[in-house]
């Protein structure tokens, strides 16, 4: 049985096929050059609560041969998206070398 994060804490979401994070991850992906729409293989997310919450993806290409992991990470503040959208959620992308 799964234990509820710590306060602060990074958990991993064993859930891999949820809707949000397919929509976070399509979203992140729009703000890349030559990556939006792309088909991809989710490898794992974490979720940590950080004023707000914060989850980050691994995620690969599935045309890519290299097998090149990729990290997304996603902050969202839900309460500033009336006020500062822009800050509501911000998103980044970068190559993966762990």
């Amino acid at each position: 049985m799964a234990s509820e994060p710590k306060c602060g804490g990074v958990s991993d979401d064993p859930e891999l096929n949820k809707e949000e994070h397919a929509e976070r991850i399509g979203a992140a992906l729009a703000t890349t050059d030559g990556h939006a729409g792309k088909a991809y293989k989710l490898h794992r997310v974490t979720k940590q609560v950080v004023s707000g919450v914060q989850y980050v993806y691994f995620i690969s290409f599935e045309n890519e041969e290299s097998g090149q992991q990729y990290k997304i990470t996603v902050w969202e503040r839900p309460w500033l998206k009336e006020k500062d959208p822009a800050e509501a959620r911000k998103i980044t992308f970068e190559v993966h070398n762990g």
